[in-house]
């Protein structure tokens, strides 16, 4: 098994992340740590661990340092460990003794740290699905998953998907791998927390990063192409799968009502009007499984609010909600 550990300015982090590999229980267990050109002191950090392979590159984003890692993996299973999270000593073993032949990935689940402190949460927040991966994220544009550093993948699909997939731009290659995986071959789950997920107010994740129009708008553009790439692979593989020309998923939809008044140019989200939006929004918001009658209809309020409010009502909300700064 090997577990890369892909960093960028996460010096303060890096040694619980990669101490957190060196103690597995599994014997054999591979630690490579890919530096995506750090400038915090993060190189001096890694090279005073002889025992771990090390890549340096000049910075090029989560997707070109995880297929460089990739490249030179042994194992025939693999961990995407981000440098800010953690493994606990036996998860390494309890994935070895889960996996399946036939499996693409496996779920586990991530206890939630503010700093040093357990919160007492996990994620993710549901329940995993045992089957109907494809079907959930055909319906509803997601399936529920953890964070990137609560999966395992077949090596063979990570490098494979990682070479192929379209639009992967940089960031956000756990929806890629995540919604693709379920046509290359089972998604498994363990239903424990195997490590630790830190927040720390620099977090790119939406479940606990902040609310910038950048963070938003790259989330809508990474979560919809990772669809079409499902779709594609699916369609090679002649496993029936449609996918709209819209954004899908309540949240996602309504990230795009809050994006469309931030001047959000980053990436080329796809064009929809704000009323489509609103009204897909709705209409996901009331199908939406796992939400309580409360948060349906609070959220089928808040979309139609931003769709048919002027925009000098509706800012002052927005801008609670998002923070509106200059986007890069």
């Amino acid at each position: 098994m090997s577990v890369i550990i892909t960093n960028y300015n996460y010096a303060r982090f890096l040694r619980c992340s990669i101490d957190s590999v060196l103690a597995q229980t599994l014997p054999g267990v591979e630690c490579i740590v890919v530096d995506d050109g750090s400038t915090d002191g993060s190189k001096e950090i890694i090279e005073s661990y002889p025992g771990i392979q090390s890549i340096f590159q000049k910075n090029q984003r989560q997707a070109k340092a995880l297929r460089a890692g990739a490249k030179i993996a042994a194992g025939r299973i693999i961990i995407s460990l981000d440098a800010d999270d953690f493994l606990y000593p036996d998860a390494c073993a309890r994935i070895a003794a889960a996996w399946t032949p036939g499996a693409a990935c496996l779920n586990y689940r991530l206890d939630v740290y503010h700093k040093e402190t357990k919160t007492g949460a996990a994620y993710p927040t549901e329940a995993f699905l045992d089957t109907g991966h494809l079907e959930r994220l055909q319906r509803h544009g997601y399936f529920p998953s953890p964070p990137m550093s609560g999966n395992a993948f077949d090596a063979a699909y990570l490098r494979d998907l990682l070479e192929r997939a379209v639009h992967l731009d940089g960031d956000g290659v756990d929806a890629y791998l995540l919604y693709s995986a379920p046509v290359f071959g089972r998604v498994l789950h363990i239903d424990a927390a195997l490590g630790g997920y830190r927040m720390h107010g620099g977090n790119v994740s939406m479940s606990s990063g902040r609310k910038t129009v950048k963070n938003l708008g790259d989330h809508i553009y990474y979560q919809f192409w990772a669809e079409k790439n499902a779709a594609k692979f699916a369609a090679e593989r002649s496993i029936p799968y449609s996918t709209g020309a819209f954004v899908k998923g309540p949240y996602l939809l309504l990230w795009y009502l809050l994006v469309m008044d931030g001047n959000y140019t980053r990436f080329e989200l796809p064009r929809q009007g704000r009323l489509l939006t609103a009204w897909l929004c709705v209409r996901s918001f009331a199908t939406f499984p796992n939400l309580s009658a409360w948060v349906r209809f609070k959220n089928i309020l808040l979309a139609g609010f931003l769709a048919l409010a002027p925009r000098m009502a509706r800012m002052p909300l927005e801008r609670r909600m998002v923070d509106y700064g200059p986007v890069q």
